[in-house]
């Protein structure tokens, strides 16, 4: 006689139903709600004013030294103020709680996330040791610029928005005008490198003569400049000399002796007054004479280093004729896809889509892929094995196309209910490949019965290696380290 079980509360169809119902709702809900941040944590709440929101989206990063600390909450725009005369917009930030109260000189700007687009808040905390801002509290903005917490910064994007329309125009007008200047005079230009080639070597041997030692060029140097200070010591003196001279000669030259004696005082009061304003000059002189005596030294090494630079550029402006016209070309095309309306069309249709966040997102998901296959990889050169052994079994085939060939392997006692579990199982779906062990799933049979991973085996893997001579046309091409 068979006996009925008594029903549990578990065992009720309509109750597991509820409960899963309910459980399900709560995830939805604190999916939602997360971008606003998890409920029941605490959170410390500031607002900001910029003078332009800057495509800065809702749950951007809120960082202070490269560390996300937050993020914004609510974008929204303003009316002009008493304290800054034009519409701006305010950010609402939610940030960790160890951060309040933020001091009350505090600045902040917003930055570039990366080239791919995205921006962010940076937070530059101050060293005020005031009350700080309260919880809910706004950093303004303010015409007065020490008063003013948000600072410029002008970023990448910022930077490459003068490429304007106009600034385009002037960049196609200039390169389609250096291209027809050096269109067909490669030969000038092959002669104008030549001759700079040869004169640099007389150049280069007579600058050697100044930098030899037994010149004592140096010397000579240093006596002018020692001559210099010993007339700029004197120049009062000499000047005053000059000037009452040339006043002596100019009376005498002038038949109105008179009247150049009436002019002798102011005249040589007016070229004291010169004479000593060039004191400076001269002074300057002499420290400039001596400030280049080291370089003298260096006058072989720059010219050699010169020479070296007109030789290598030599073959470079024989090409110069071809790129010119292949980027005349270039310059057309780009031209001629601007003007085609099914582009004009497809830009349209873009419009604001920010591609460039999409683009980085694709980046970022490839990116955890690789890490995570690159230590089998680089431990156990997994992808080049499993090649190797796919291309092995498809070495039999017809006329229609090569077969794959497998071998199954079946065991009457895993393939029945049993009890227990048969006494020569393996059972271990995931391999260990990393560098410490590389080992397949139910690699490594012992003949009894194991579930779980097998005992630690080598890390010696089969070796791949590449057709003959592949590595050498990858060392002369560059792409290969030569080794």
């Amino acid at each position: 006689m068979s006996r009925v079980r008594n029903p549990t509360v578990l065992g009720s169809p309509i109750l597991v139903g509820t409960i899963t119902i309910i459980v399900l709702g709560i995830a939805v809900y604190l999916s939602y709600i997360a971008a606003n941040g998890l409920p029941f944590v605490p959170s410390y709440r500031v607002n900001v004013q910029v003078v332009n929101a800057d495509e800065v989206s809702k749950n951007a990063d809120v960082r202070i030294g490269g560390a996300r600390v937050g993020q914004v909450l609510t974008i929204t725009p303003e009316p002009a103020s008493k304290s800054w005369p034009h519409p701006y917009a305010q950010l609402g930030l939610s940030l960790k709680r160890s951060l309040q109260p933020l001091p009350s000189d505090t600045h902040y700007k917003i930055r570039l996330a990366s080239v791919l687009g995205g921006k962010y808040l940076e937070l530059i905390p101050g060293r005020s040791r005031g009350g700080g801002v309260p919880d809910g509290g706004t950093l303004t903005l303010s015409a007065v610029p020490s008063l003013n917490h948000e600072l410029p910064f002008v970023d990448l994007d910022t930077a490459l928005q003068i490429f304007g329309p106009a600034t385009r125009r002037a960049l196609r007008g200039s390169i389609a005008g250096f291209g027809d200047a050096v269109v067909g005079r490669g030969t000038q230009l092959n002669d104008i490198a030549h001759s700079l080639a040869r004169g640099l070597g007389p150049l280069q041997t007579l600058l050697r003569v100044f930098a030899d030692p037994s010149n004592r060029l140096a010397e000579l140097i240093s006596g002018g400049a020692a001559t210099t200070s010993a007339v700029a010591a004197v120049a009062p003196t000499l000047n005053a000399l000059l000037s009452d001279s040339a006043t002596t000669f100019g009376a005498l030259r002038d038949s109105a002796l008179g009247q150049a004696i009436d002019q002798l005082p102011r005249t040589e009061a007016s070229a004291t007054n010169d004479l000593n304003a060039s004191l400076p000059g001269l002074a300057e002189t002499a420290r400039l004479t001596q400030a280049l005596r080291p370089s003298a030294a260096l006058l072989p090494t720059a010219a050699a280093r010169m020479d070296a630079i007109v030789t290598a550029a030599t073959p470079v402006f024989r090409r110069v004729p071809s790129v010119a016209s292949d980027l005349e070309d270039a310059i057309a095309a780009v031209q001629a896809l601007a003007r085609d309306p099914a582009s004009i069309q497809v830009f349209q249709g873009l419009g604001s889509n920010d591609l460039a966040t999409f683009g980085a997102s694709g980046l970022n998901g490839l990116g955890a892929i690789l890490r995570a296959v690159a230590p089998s990889q680089f431990a156990c050169n997994v992808a080049s094995l499993w090649l190797r052994n796919f291309a092995a079994g498809l070495t039999e085939g017809d006329s229609t196309g090569s077969w794959l060939r497998t071998m199954p392997l079946f065991d009457s006692n895993q393939a029945t209910q049993t009890a227990t579990p048969a006494p020569d199982l393996h059972l271990n779906y995931y391999p260990i490949e990393t560098a410490g062990q590389c080992q397949a799933g139910n690699e490594g049979y012992s003949g009894k019965q194991l579930i779980g991973n097998p005992p630690k085996t080598s890390t010696t893997v089969d070796d791949t290696a590449p057709p003959p001579g592949v590595l050498a046309r990858g060392r002369r091409a560059g792409l290969v380290p030569p080794g």
